[in-house]
C-alpha cells in the first residue's frame, strides 16, 4: 500500500497522518486500552505485538494521525489511528480509535478519508469495517460518509472453553 503524509486543520490545531512507527505503538496501545475498558473486554488488554505487523507490514497498514499545533500543549501526540488489511478487492479496517478529547474535531474523518484514497490508489471494490450494534456514534459517524450496514454479513464468535470472552453479538459477558 502506498501511504504519505497529509495535513489537515482542524479549529484547535494541525493534524497530520501518517504512517505509523514503531515508536508510535505505546501510544496507540494506551488508546486501545481506554476503548477496552470502555467497551468491558474482560482480560482483552493490547501489546505491541498485536499492532507491530501493522507497522511496515505487507498487505497490513496503521496511519496515525498526529497533533502539531503550534500552540497545543500536546504537539507531536498521536492523537488516534486507523489499521487497514488489504485483500484483493477491499480494505478492512478492524480498529480505529481517536482519543477522547479529540473527537468531533476531524481526526476520525481525516484517517477515514486517507484510507479512502488509499482505496482508490488500490483499485480496491470496497472498505469493510465491523462495529458493535451498540456503538450508536459510530454507526451515525460511518453512515455520514456514505457507509451503508452489510446485508450479506454477520460476524459469529465461538468461546473456547476455560476463556472469558465478551459477545459480540449481545453484549453480554460469558464464561467457560
Amino acid at each position: 500500500m502506498k501511504n504519505r503524509n497529509v495535513r489537515i486543520g482542524t479549529s484547535l490545531a494541525e493534524i497530520v497522518i501518517r504512517p505509523a512507527k514503531k515508536a508510535d505503538l505505546p501510544a496507540v496501545i494506551k488508546m486501545s486500552h481506554g476503548v477496552s475498558e470502555i467497551e468491558n473486554y474482560p482480560g482483552q488488554r493490547m501489546k505491541v505485538e498485536d499492532f507491530a505487523h501493522f507497522v511496515g507490514g505487507d498487505g497490513a497498514l496503521m496511519l496515525v494521525a498526529e497533533s502539531k499545533g503550534r500552540r497545543s500543549r500536546d504537539s507531536g501526540e498521536v492523537v488516534g489511528y486507523i489499521t487497514v488489511y488489504q485483500s484483493e478487492n477491499y480494505f478492512y479496517l478492524p480498529y480505529a480509535v481517536t482519543k477522547k478529547n479529540w473527537q468531533r474535531r476531524g481526526v476520525g474523518s481525516a484517517l477515514l478519508e486517507q484510507v479512502e484514497a488509499l482505496a482508490k490508489e488500490a483499485n480496491v471494490e470496497y472498505i469493510l469495517m465491523s462495529v458493535y450494534v451498540y456503538n450508536s456514534s459510530v454507526h451515525t459517524f460511518l453512515k455520514a460518509r456514505g457507509y451503508i450496514p452489510s446485508k450479506r454479513l454477520i460476524q459469529y464468535s465461538k468461546l473456547i472453553a476455560g476463556k472469558r470472552s465478551h459477545n459480540a453479538h449481545d453484549g453480554k459477558k460469558t464464561a467457560g
